[in-house]
């Protein structure tokens, strides 16, 4: 059995999400056991060496024969629209959430050009009633970083990362999304279209041979509950410099950039000087004086990495 076709199975099980998947990936690395070695384990053995609860654990026994015609064909749909599913066994898996994250997520559908995962990348924090002037001040950082060959990570959904993301497609540049939500709900019907109404006036059609959107949620998933600081973790995690436009004290975004900082990431303040910098310049985050300071920097840590 291959590995696509059995974590496809996984996400369609009900009860079973990221933990348990990345519970059975560990445990069958570790032990060298097969999917398919796995699954004629009993609902008890399951139960005992993978903490899986045991109703899940029968269902995942008696019912998998019949889930299985259907993740072979998805699999299938996948190869043929360039979607690959990533575990984090594999050497593809993005190493900076590995080494960032507490729990990264198991499994990730990418769509479009990996190869992005190996350039620099820069993400906008910005809290949603972040003024104007912050939000002008993060296009025009957008635009020096893209200029110093700095790619964008942001979401599609949020209208100060949908900002980001239209910098790019002004200037012809690549973006990676990341999803609060599976493929297929973002997209809809047509892979070939662009994320957001915004973007179709730039680039009416997405092009995944440049850009790459990123998601760990299953395909037909919808935005609920806490996806969209999942979405935040994954996006934060990959930028390899964070620039604040605007965060609202003790807000998400501030949050975020002080996780960044613990984990020695850079932060840079781009956005009008206010009283409020203290907060994240005392956690170490860096004010820019103007985009000739700003390209210094980011070539510094282009050279550095």
């Amino acid at each position: 059995m291959e590995m696509t076709h059995f974590i496809l199975m996984l996400c369609e099980t009900p009860g079973v999400g990221p933990k348990t998947i990345a519970a059975i990936l560990h445990r069958n690395a570790a032990l060298r056991r097969s999917p398919e070695e796995f699954l004629d384990l009993t609902p008890d053995q399951m139960h005992r060496q993978y903490d899986i609860r045991y109703e899940i654990a029968q269902d995942l026994g008696s019912n998998w024969t019949t889930r299985y015609p259907a993740a072979t064909e998805m699999a299938k749909y996948l190869r043929r629209n360039g979607i690959t599913l990533i575990n984090y066994l594999e050497a593809m898996y993005p190493q900076k959430l590995i080494q960032r994250l507490v729990d990264p997520p198991p499994a990730l559908f990418a769509y479009g050009n990996m190869a992005i995962f190996s350039l620099p990348l820069f993400a906008f924090a910005n809290s949603n009633d972040a003024s104007e002037g912050a939000l002008a001040s993060s296009d025009a950082a957008a635009a020096v970083a893209m200029d110093c060959g700095w790619l964008p990570v942001t979401g599609h959904n949020r209208y100060a990362y949908q900002r980001t993301a239209l910098v790019a497609r002004r200037t012809g540049g690549r973006v990676l999304y990341i999803l609060d939500r599976g493929l297929f709900s973002a997209f809809g019907e047509n892979l070939d279209q662009d994320l957001f109404p915004a973007a179709r006036i730039w680039s009416p059609s997405y092009d995944p041979s440049k850009d790459l959107t990123l998601t760990q949620f299953s395909l037909h998933s919808h935005e609920i509950g806490d996806n969209n600081r999942k979405r935040d973790n994954l996006i934060f995690a990959l930028a390899d410099v964070i620039m604040v436009g605007q965060t609202r004290p003790r807000g998400r975004m501030e949050a975020v950039c002080r996780a960044a900082l613990a984990r020695g990431q850079k932060v840079l303040l781009v956005g009008p000087e206010s009283p409020e910098d203290s907060r994240l310049q005392d956690a170490g985050a860096e004010r820019v004086r103007d985009d000739a300071d700003l390209a210094e920097k980011l070539n510094a840590l282009k050279s550095a990495s």
